[in-house]
Protein backbone atom coordinates (compact mmCIF):
# COMPACT_ATOMS: atom_id res chain seq x y z
CA UNK A 1 0.00 0.00 0.00
CA UNK A 2 1.48 3.40 -0.51
CA UNK A 3 1.98 6.33 2.08
CA UNK A 4 -0.35 8.24 -0.17
CA UNK A 5 -3.52 5.40 0.26
CA UNK A 6 -1.93 4.92 4.33
CA UNK A 7 -2.32 8.26 5.04
CA UNK A 8 -6.07 7.78 5.28
CA UNK A 9 -6.12 5.34 7.52
CA UNK A 10 -6.17 5.46 11.46
CA UNK A 11 -2.61 6.35 12.56
CA UNK A 12 -0.64 6.05 15.90
CA UNK A 13 3.30 7.68 16.05
CA UNK A 14 5.05 4.76 18.34
CA UNK A 15 8.33 6.72 18.40
CA UNK A 16 8.61 10.15 18.28
CA UNK A 17 11.55 12.41 19.04
CA UNK A 18 11.91 15.92 17.22
CA UNK A 19 9.93 13.93 14.34
CA UNK A 20 7.96 10.66 14.03
CA UNK A 21 10.19 8.01 13.87
CA UNK A 22 7.77 4.92 13.52
CA UNK A 23 4.24 5.15 12.58
CA UNK A 24 1.92 2.67 12.45
CA UNK A 25 -0.90 2.88 9.96
CA UNK A 26 -4.02 0.14 10.88
CA UNK A 27 -6.16 -1.37 7.77
CA UNK A 28 -8.76 -3.71 9.32
CA UNK A 29 -6.37 -6.42 11.03
CA UNK A 30 -3.10 -5.36 9.29
CA UNK A 31 -0.18 -2.72 10.80
CA UNK A 32 1.82 -1.06 8.67
CA UNK A 33 4.43 0.29 9.76
CA UNK A 34 6.21 3.30 8.46
CA UNK A 35 9.84 4.72 9.20
CA UNK A 36 11.15 8.10 9.92
CA UNK A 37 12.29 8.02 6.01
CA UNK A 38 8.25 7.41 5.22
CA UNK A 39 9.02 3.67 3.92
CA UNK A 40 6.55 0.57 5.27
CA UNK A 41 9.32 -1.71 6.96
CA UNK A 42 6.59 -4.12 7.61
CA UNK A 43 3.04 -5.48 8.12
CA UNK A 44 1.82 -6.93 11.42
CA UNK A 45 -1.17 -8.63 12.23
CA UNK A 46 -2.32 -7.78 15.61
CA UNK A 47 -0.55 -10.77 17.66
CA UNK A 48 2.57 -9.28 16.25
CA UNK A 49 2.33 -5.17 17.16
CA UNK A 50 1.53 -6.77 20.12
CA UNK A 51 4.55 -8.99 20.97
CA UNK A 52 6.75 -5.84 19.15
CA UNK A 53 5.36 -3.46 21.60
CA UNK A 54 6.26 -5.83 24.55
CA UNK A 55 9.67 -6.14 23.43
CA UNK A 56 9.07 -9.75 21.89
CA UNK A 57 10.11 -8.94 18.82
CA UNK A 58 11.96 -6.24 17.11
CA UNK A 59 11.84 -4.10 14.04
CA UNK A 60 14.52 -3.07 11.44
CA UNK A 61 13.85 0.31 9.51
CA UNK A 62 15.11 1.13 6.16
CA UNK A 63 18.27 2.49 7.45
CA UNK A 64 19.13 -0.88 9.04
CA UNK A 65 18.73 0.43 12.42
CA UNK A 66 16.91 -2.05 15.11
CA UNK A 67 13.85 -0.93 16.78
CA UNK A 68 13.83 -2.69 20.28
CA UNK A 69 10.61 -0.87 21.63
CA UNK A 70 10.74 -1.01 25.18
CA UNK A 71 14.49 0.27 24.41
CA UNK A 72 13.24 3.53 23.83
CA UNK A 73 12.57 6.73 26.70
CA UNK A 74 8.92 7.04 28.31
CA UNK A 75 9.01 10.21 26.85
CA UNK A 76 9.11 8.43 23.11
CA UNK A 77 6.25 6.83 23.43
CA UNK A 78 2.48 7.27 23.86
CA UNK A 79 1.23 5.72 27.15
CA UNK A 80 -0.06 2.00 27.32
CA UNK A 81 -3.72 3.07 27.35
CA UNK A 82 -3.45 4.89 23.99
CA UNK A 83 -1.68 2.22 22.20
CA UNK A 84 -4.54 -0.51 23.35
CA UNK A 85 -7.35 1.48 22.60
CA UNK A 86 -5.44 2.08 18.46
CA UNK A 87 -4.36 -1.77 18.42
CA UNK A 88 -7.93 -2.88 19.91
CA UNK A 89 -10.51 0.15 19.48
Amino acid sequence: MKLKELKKLPNLVLLNSEGDILTAYKNIDEFYMVDEFKKTIDVLVESEIVDFINGYSTLTNSEGEVFDYPTFSEGMRPNIQIIEKFIYG
